[in-house]
Formats: structure tokens, sequence, C-alpha cells
């Protein structure tokens, strides 16, 4: 008898009796996930790229309102380039210490921002002009900045909508060679609608005049343009813009660009770390968040919930007054800013002639009348609820309050 046939051994079965499963037969390992995702890593690379290349292709220049290097809407490469071919040697400066040195040394400077500077550097501007006679052309400045600078001009009102204004024929050389000029819309405009002045007093003259006042005015060495667009590339080809810019800037050979700087050191605010970064950091490091933002959605990260946590927030008072004042003239309240100015000049007076609880106006007038030389109906007109018409009258009772608390000094 022969021996039996020796037989394949008996695949091995799991606890549920069916077959098992060989090894390597069963879900996909680590590295075959990880196999599945090559676009996710092509995605970063590619957004990284793609940050590169547009940094490069806008070039090193620094993009921003008026900036004088930067080719954009916004920039004015145009007029810099223009003036450069007539002879005009254009230096930026963004800091007031170096602008203020060059008008006490007689030359021309261009603010174009004057919104942005505090009392301080205003101060340090006018004064600068006052010693060295230099000439100072000033782009859309608010009452505020005006304050400062001259007390000639005033603003008197705004162009919301786009409008050509033409030059009357008591301009002269105020005019500089432009017999139209053409400002955009309040919408299309680079910092609000333009501004319209009133130019009142000795040595002042205003051109280009409408129903509610001038956009250019000048007055004791201060030229005031009442629209930063007729300097920038989108608006200098406007009408005769063109004309009236570059004569303006071209009046000597050398222009000072000033441009506010935040790392200014008399100025309100501290410099930041980003403040000290080239300008194509910006779009790089927004590239690489969105990245990053792509990579945590695909590996199933979610963030946790916002949390909401309240700081202490730390406020200057020169702001705080600055704003308010800003405030005050944009909603035209002139009888609040009057009733303010009273409120606290009668508060120091009483202070000073000791009536430190004296709350009514009689008991403060029959103080002061004694120290001045203003009747009791002047003190009352001066202190009390009158009403104020323009902005002329409340910079005179601003005055007129000063030298009454001067006169009680005395």
């Amino acid at each position: 008898m022969s021996a039996p046939a020796p037989t394949e051994p008996a695949a091995p079965r799991d606890a549920a009796g069916t077959d098992a499963a060989p090894p390597g037969a069963g879900a996909p390992s680590g590295a075959a996930q990880e196999r599945r995702r090559p676009w996710l890593v092509a995605a970063v690379v590619l957004a990284v790229i793609a940050a590169v290349l547009v940094s490069v292709a806008r070039g090193l220049y620094r993009d921003g309102p008026l900036e004088p290097d930067a080719p954009t809407g916004q920039g004015a490469k145009a007029v810099v380039q223009v003036l450069g071919d007539l002879g005009v040697e254009v230096e930026t400066k963004r800091h007031t210490a170096d602008a203020a040195e060059d008008l006490r040394a007689g030359g021309t400077v261009l603010l174009t921002a004057p919104k942005s500077l505090s009392g301080e550097q205003l101060t340090t501007l006018a004064e600068a002009r006052e010693e060295g006679g230099g000439r100072l052309i000033v782009l859309r400045p608010d009452f505020v900045a005006l304050s400062y600078l001259t007390s000639g001009i005033t603003p008197s009102g705004a162009l919301r909508e786009q409008t050509r204004v033409e030059a009357g024929a008591a301009c002269g050389d105020l005019s500089h060679g432009a017999r139209v000029l053409e400002v955009p819309d309040e919408e299309d405009a680079l910092d609000g609608p333009a501004s319209l002045y009133s130019a009142s007093g000795a040595g002042t003259t205003s051109c280009f005049g409408s129903e509610s006042g001038a956009l250019v005015a000048e007055s004791d060495g201060v030229l005031v343009l009442g629209s930063p667009d007729l300097l920038t590339n989108d608006g200098v080809g406007r009408a005769d813009n063109s004309a009236l810019a570059l004569n303006a800037l071209s009046a000597s050979e050398e222009l000072t660009w000033y441009v506010p700087s935040a790392t200014d050191p008399q100025g309100t605010s501290s410099p930041s770390l980003v403040d000290h970064l080239p300008g194509w950091i910006g779009p790089v490091a927004a590239w690489l968040v969105l990245a990053a933002v792509l990579a945590l959605i695909a590996l199933g990260r979610r963030p946790g919930p916002v949390v909401v946590e309240p700081l202490p927030v730390t406020v200057r008072p020169q702001e705080l007054v600055l704003g308010r004042a800003r405030l005050l003239q944009q909603a035209s309240a002139r009888d609040a800013a009057a009733a303010a100015l009273r409120a606290a000049a009668a508060t120091r007076l009483a202070d000073r002639l000791g009536l430190r609880h004296e709350s009514a106006l009689d008991g403060l007038l029959a103080a002061l009348a004694p120290h001045v030389e203003e009747s009791p109906e002047q003190l009352r007109a001066l202190l009390g609820p009158a009403p104020v018409a323009t902005d002329r009258d409340l910079v005179r009772l601003a005055h007129d309050l000063d030298r009454l608390e001067k006169e009680i000094d005395r």
C-alpha cells in the first residue's frame, strides 16, 4: 500500500471562522496615505513661488499715496520725472526735522499729508518757514493743520462730485498757467473730496473758485492745494492739472518732497518692527499664511473658538483733542466747539480768581470786571452762549479767550 499524498496546510481562520487575509492585503499604510496628497505640497510650493514673482514684478519701489517713486495710480512718479527733466532736483524727506531744516534754508517743501502730523510737528514747520522765509506747499490741509500753518486761509467747503473748475480773471500768477482744473468725485479721490478754502487778510490770494470757496489759495508763503489728486499719476493728466503741478513745484531749482513717516521721532506714535520691513514682505506673508491655513485644513486640524479678551487701551490726550476737533469740523458743529472753549476758559478763570465753587456766569463776570478792561456786556458776549456763524468767528473767539486769560495772569 502506498503512503498517502501530502496535503497543503489550510489557511488560518480568524475567530469568526473566515479566512484571514494574507499580510499586506489589509488597510492602506501611512506611506500610501501620504502618496495620496501630492497636491498639498504642490499647492504650497506654487503659492510661495507666486508670491515671490508678484513681489519681484512690483519692483523695489515704495508704494503709497503720493510716493515719488511709485508708478501706481496713487503715486506721483510722473510729476517727479518731469520735474527732473525741467532741472528741478527733487529730494524725498520723511522726518519733520529734515523738512524744517530745508525751510530754514529758504527752500521749497511739499507737504503731502498734513493731517497725519501732530501739533508739535506742524508748529516746527511753521516756525522754520517764518525763520528762513521758505515756501511751503500743502495738499488738502484741514482746519487743525491750517490753524498752525497760517491764519489767512480757512476751509469753507468741499467738491464731492467730479468737477471742472475754471481760473478766474483775478487769479493772476496763482493759476500757474492752468486754465481749468479737474478733480474726481468723493469715491474715486485719493483722500476724500477736494477741499475749498477762503482767503482773507493782507497778502492772501485765491484761485479756481466756486460758490463755496477756492481750490487754490496762498498766504504768507504757504500755498494750499485743495486736492492731492492734482499730483497723482491718475489725476495729473486731467484738464490743466499738470500745468498747475509742474509750475507750482518748479519755482525753485530744489524741491523737498516731504512724505510723513511713522518712524519720525517727533511723531505721535512710536515705530514698530513692521515699519522697518521692506514693502514686499506683506504679499509674501499673506501667501504664506494662506498656504498654512490650507495645510491645516487638509490635515484635518480645526482651530478652536475665538476668545474675546478685553484689553486696556491708552489714548494720548493730544490725540483726543485733535480727534474731537476734526469730528466737530466735519459736523460743522461750531456752537459745540465754542461751548467747549468757553467752558474750559471759564473753569480756568474761576480757579485763578479763587471761585472754585462758583457755577453761575454772573458771579464769574462780577469777579472778572475789576481785573479787565472789557465791559460786562463784552465779557458776557465772550463767555456767554452767543452763536458762532463761521470758522473765522470760532478762531477769533479762541484768540479772545486766550487774550483774556493772559490779561488775568498779569
